[in-house]
């Protein structure tokens, strides 16, 4: 008997069945697929930039500046220069780009009919669950450390702290503050300066690399852990600060990760949960709209030995291209009873 083909090649080649089906319906159009996902991104996001639409697209940017040009050429799009910061070139669609990008769009639910027609309503329902399962984890795994690894050694993160971090670290008396999935360590870094004895715990050896290398240039000290924050276990009340900063977890390892990080504070001690609101009018943090923070889902998951202090939306600032781009962060700060 044959062994039964991995769901994840099953997978695979549908989606490259999938792929050559929305290639041949764009034909007409003279369009690549990834020209009509830079199309639809412009048609809904109006004025961007090459750096924001590579995030949006989820591609390198000499990629998608690549399709620019090409679309540029075409008449499809414009760059022009942006009101919000003249040292910025934003794109945006011609009258025959919105066009091209509205047929785009109509085909794209033209497929969706395509499918739905044969799958049944209970069917697409299922298969729509279920890839939203798999994005989940794959989101939140990306394949492991070695690619967080490539990602940090590709574009270093900022090396800013969070000033939401800031502001609550240095309203406690300074002692020994754990920061779970730290990354290159910016908020360890800043912890430490402010008088934090701080451990930093990540999985890319790349990133605490890093933070070696920047807490040395600055005569910090920082203790360095690396561990899967699913696996990883500190020492039982031994903390009076725990740190989780843009930590998007499904909803049953984050409550893993809250109870080992409840577990690691000491009597009176603070846990300080700072990520993505599910509200935030950009698109920034995971793409999967599951994993981003609620009151409702914070509230929810809190180890019952810890009490809410503060559970708040903030706007935050991102710089780069787009030094106005704002997201909704939810800060949540509990205490050990």
């Amino acid at each position: 008997m044959a062994a039964a083909e991995p769901l994840a090649f099953r997978f695979s080649r549908a989606a490259r069945t999938l792929k050559l089906s929305w290639a041949g319906l764009l034909s007409p159009l003279d369009l690549s697929p990834p020209q009509a996902a830079l199309l639809r991104s412009l048609l809904a996001h109006h004025r961007t930039d090459i750096r924001e639409l590579a995030r949006l697209l989820d591609s390198d940017p000499m990629k998608v500046k690549h399709l620019a040009d090409q679309l540029e050429e075409a008449g499809l799009i414009l760059r022009e220069v942006d009101p919000a910061d003249r040292r910025t070139r934003a794109l945006t669609l011609t009258s025959r780009g919105r066009e091209r990008a509205a047929e785009v769009e109509r085909l794209v639910q033209e497929q969706e009919r395509w499918l739905a027609a044969r799958l049944g309503e209970g069917g697409m329902a299922e298969l729509s669950e279920a890839l939203s399962a798999m994005e989940a984890v794959l989101d939140t795994t990306d394949h492991g450390p070695a690619a967080w690894d490539e990602r940090h050694r590709r574009q270093p993160f900022s090396a800013d702290p969070d000033p939401l971090v800031l502001e609550v670290a240095s309203g406690l008396r300074a002692g020994r503050a754990l920061d779970l999935g730290a990354g290159a360590g910016r908020n360890s870094l800043g912890l430490a300066e402010l008088g934090w004895t701080v451990t930093a715990v990540d999985f890319s050896k790349v990133a605490l690399d890093q933070l070696h290398n920047a807490a040395r240039e600055r005569g910090l000290e920082v203790e360095a852990v690396r561990a899967d924050l699913l696996r990883y276990r500190p020492p039982r009340g031994a903390f009076q600060l725990c740190l989780l900063a843009n930590i998007h977890l499904p909803e049953e390892q984050l409550a893993r990760v809250l109870a080992v990080a409840a577990s690691s504070l000491a009597r009176r001690g603070h846990l300080l949960v700072i990520g993505h609101h599910a509200e935030t009018p950009g698109e920034h943090g995971p793409r999967h709209h599951g994993l981003l923070f609620t009151e409702e889902l914070l509230s929810r998951l809190l180890p019952p030995e810890l009490a809410v202090v503060r559970l708040e939306r903030h706007l935050r600032s991102h710089g780069g291209d787009r030094a106005d781009t704002e997201d909704l962060a939810l800060l949540l700060v509990a205490r050990r009873r």
